[in-house]
This record gives C-alpha cells, structure tokens and sequence, in this order.
C-alpha cells in the first residue's frame, strides 16, 4: 500500500469515527419502507435486492420564484489591477516587480523574449528541446538532484515555450526566496546539457510526436497555423516535426542556448511578498552574474492574408467526429481593433451562451461544444473557431456557423448583447489577478507582448468604449475570407463541402500536400 493510498484509509477511518451516521440536517426526509420478502421484488424474491423509495417530482414553483430566468448580474464591481515597478541589474536583465504581501509566496519567471519558437529557423522543434533540458541538470546538480533540491524548498520549477518566448517559472516561499534565486541562477546560467540527458528528451519528444496524429485536434491546429501564416515562423509547429527533431543533437541545443538566451533580452517577473530593497541584492548575486551577449535581433517579414476562403482536408477515415477549425489572421496586442475584436468576439463564439455554441449545441445538438477565440503573438495573431462534430452533421454545421459568422459581419449586435459580452470580459479580469502566480503570469504576458505595465489599468474602460459600429466593424474585417481546416472522413463529408464552392487542397497530419 503506497503513502497516498495509506492517507486516504486514515482519512476514511478518522470520518467513520466521527460521523458513524449521516448528520440530521442532510439525511433523507422520505421514510423507505422494510423490503417485502413475500413480494416477486422483495429479499427473497426475483428482484433480488432491497425496495427503495420512488424519488417525489420536484415542484419547482414551490421551489422559489424566479427559476424559469436567469437572475440579473448586480452592479459592477470596481476593480483595480495590481500596479508594477520595474528596475534593471547591472548586466542589464530586466525585474517587473509587483508586490503582494497577503500570503507569504512568491512566484517568479523569466521571460527569454529570443528564445522562443520563432527563432527556430530551419529546425522546427529546437526551441522547445533546449528549453526541456534547462531543468534537466544545472550547476553541480543532476537530472535527478534538481529536483531533490526544489523539493526540499517546497518550490515548483518548470519550463515552458511559445511562439515569443521560453519562460522559466519559479513558485516558492517566501523564506526560501534566496536559496531559490540560487537553483534559478544554475538553471539559467549553468545548464549542463548531459549527452545522455539530451538523448532521452529527444527520444521523449519523438514518442510524443508519434502520437500527434492520433489526436485529430492537435492535428487541425498545426494544419490551421500552417495554412494561416505560411512561410512566417508563427507557421511551424513549436515541438516540431519528427525530420526535424530527429536531427537535433547536444551541438545544436548547446548552440542555441549561447545565442539566445542573454540577460538583454530576457525579463525577470516577481510576483509575492518581497520588495525591491531585499530582493534586489539577492538578484545580484544570482543572476547578476548572468553574462552573455545580445542576440541579434531576426528578421521576419510579416504575414500576409490572403483573398477568398480555402477548404484544407485532412482524411481521416471512419472518424465518427469532425474537427472543425475557421479562421485566418487576427490582431496582435497592440491593433487598435483590439478590444472591438474581443468584444464581438466573446457575443458570437467566446462564451459558453455566444451564438455559435447555443445554435449547433443547444438548439441543434451537432456538437458537445464550438468556441472560438483571439491567440495573440509579438508579430501577429490569429482568429479561429473550434468544434468537433457528429459526422453526419459536419456540413449543416459548417453552413449553419459561416452563416451566423456572416450575419455578425453584417448586423451590429443589439444593445443587451453587446452589453453582455462586456461585462462578461470586464468582470472576468479580476480573475487574472487572483494568485501570484496569476498576476506574474498577466505582466509575463505583457512584457512577451512589448505593451507597457499599465495596460491593464485601463483595459475596461477600453471594453466600455466599445459600441456596436466598432463590434460590427471587426467581425466584418477580421472574419472575411476564413480558412476552413476539415480532419474528418472525406468520403462522407467530402461531396457537401465540395458544393460550399471553396477550392480544397488535401494534406497530410503534417499540413504536407498530398494526392487527392
């Protein structure tokens, strides 16, 4: 019996030991009769078990007024985001500091802003692999003593890539701060990149990718971003291709490292209960130390849309569900079409009551659920719709959401709607705020971004402004001429998506053309 399972027998003992009975307040209010053992049902009977008592229908004007209709929100609240310092160490390194003294944590990451998966260049999948092994062994520590050692912290290591970025995360107390900063500075300093480390995270990577087209999602967001930015380096999967992973070795990672993660061009976020007069040194000693040259900044041409929309097929034969994905290039951070796209956004597919999902979930049942959403880069972004689909439904529910996408590009939403879906976005922001790990995780997100640490102070009033022209606007530039990304069985859905009139183009779980 291992120590978890151990914990739950005590934790079961010590209940039945105190509450031998169900407590009064919660115990069944309708008597169940003895079983009649002469009855076919009865003990003895056919029926073989004991009568239970028929549950009374619920009588639900009894139960209180109002239940046919949604209550109405209150007033909204007024909130105001945690504001952030920022500073910079001698050799250059960024801190966004914000402080939070409710709870003695702390939660720390560094934001490599040139590290991430768009710097990849012709190997797709390196990024991501170098930023793997940072906590695979650093310092004198081992695969296998790093994590001893944040264990004995109670601290949380992990590392994580994007598009933009890799970011290193530290979650901790804060009495273990400086000893913590001491582990951080090795993983950022001294990765040692062991040749029999590097092996088995390659090895690790691959069997993942060998499982990608097994997962018809994963499959449809690669062919989407493929199809959507193109040549951009927003356009190659981030973990790669098995080709491309398959050649890496220790020389490429060891190169990477050296070339992109440097303190010029990293960021250092902390959220918790600290303040700069004593986190300040500590920094110093640790990753103060941190000296490398800036990387030399890349060169990407922008991405282009393109005019009229494009059905993308990936067979996938006697699937009994259809993935959807609808889109094409969307905002950045930084378009001042922002805060209308989200707005217009959340009424038509970013909430679980938008139009898409109540049509062809609530009222049509072709699917569990289709959302759709903005995903923001540094250099662009994107805007699409997800769903998977009864195959049998896959076209009427396709026509059915380029209709309601249409209409919103051509009607402005009425007043209730529009209203909705802005305090739906303003009272979710607090949200964000919530733990350090939140708020360390919302100023990441900014400095990922290049926007200014203020940003957030100023985001509701920026959804308030927004009126139906604005929304209407948005959807009417941004949700024209979408790609249409099918991973599906062709042979039953193939002739209706055919007579939408869109050019298809057949690829492969890699996004690679194939023969119709």
């Amino acid at each position: 019996m291992n120590a978890r399972v151990r914990a739950l027998a005590t934790l079961a003992a010590l209940l039945g030991a105190c509450c031998p009975q169900p407590p009064a307040r919660i115990a069944t209010t309708t008597p169940v009769e003895p079983p009649d053992t002469t009855s076919p049902g009865g003990e003895g009977g056919a029926g073989g078990g004991a009568a239970t008592a028929a549950t009374p229908a619920l009588d639900w004007a009894k139960a209180g007024p109002g239940w046919a209709t949604a209550p109405e929100a209150g007033p909204e609240p007024r909130f105001s985001p945690p504001s952030a310092t920022s500073f910079r160490l001698g050799n250059g390194l960024q801190v966004v500091l914000v402080e939070n003294h409710r709870l003695p944590l702390v939660s720390l990451r560094v934001v490599n802003s040139r590290a991430g998966a768009r710097e990849d260049g012709a190997r797709p999948g390196l990024a991501a692999m170098t930023a793997d092994l940072l906590d695979e062994g650093a310092g004198s520590l081992t695969a296998l003593t790093l994590p001893e050692a944040l264990e004995r912290l109670g601290a949380d290591l992990s590392v994580s890539t994007s598009a933009d970025a890799a970011i290193v995360s530290l979650d901790l107390l804060a009495s273990t701060l400086p000893d913590g900063l001491t582990l951080l500075g090795d993983v950022m300093l001294r990765p040692t990149f062991a040749a029999a480390d590097v092996e088995r995270i390659k090895s690790d990577r691959l069997a993942a990718l060998a499982t990608r087209p097994d997962s018809p999602r994963r499959v449809a967001s690669l062919v989407f971003d493929r199809v959507t930015f193109g040549a951009h380096p927003y356009g190659h999967p981030g973990d790669g291709f098995a080709t491309s992973v398959g050649k890496l070795a220790r020389a490429d990672v060891l190169a990477f490292w050296r070339r992109q993660y440097a303190p010029a061009a990293a960021t250092l976020v902390i959220a918790g209960d600290v303040d700069r007069a004593t986190v300040e040194p500590l920094l110093e000693q640790t990753l103060g130390a941190w000296k490398a040259p800036a990387p030399r900044p890349a060169k990407v041409a922008p991405a282009r849309a393109h005019a009229g929309r494009r059905l993308v097929v990936v067979d996938r034969p006697d699937a009994p569900q259809t993935v959807i994905v609808a889109g094409r290039l969307g905002v950045s951070w930084d378009d001042p079409r922002y805060a209308a796209a989200e707005v217009i956004n959340t009424a038509i597919g970013g909430s679980f009551a938008a139009r898409l999902n109540n049509r062809l979930r609530e009222q049509l049942g072709y699917t569990y659920g289709i959302f759709s959403s903005f995903w923001r880069g540094r250099l662009t972004g994107a805007w699409s719709v997800t769903s998977s689909i009864k195959t049998a439904a896959t076209v009427d529910a396709v026509r059915e959401a380029l209709a309601i996408l249409d209409d919103a590009r051509g009607k402005e939403l009425p007043a209730a709607e529009l209203a909705k879906a802005q305090q739906l976005l303003i009272r979710g922001q607090p949200q964000d705020f919530e733990t350090n790990a939140g708020i360390a995780g919302a100023f990441q997100r900014l400095v990922v971004a290049g926007l200014p640490l203020d940003w957030y102070a100023t985001w509701a009033d920026r959804l308030r402004a927004v009126d139906a022209a604005a929304a209407r606007t948005a959807a009417h530039e941004l949700w024209a001429d979408l790609d249409l990304i099918v991973v599906g069985d062709w042979k039953v859905v193939g002739a209706g998506l055919s007579a939408l009139g869109v050019p298809v183009t057949r690829v492969d779980a890699d996004g690679n053309p194939v023969a119709p």
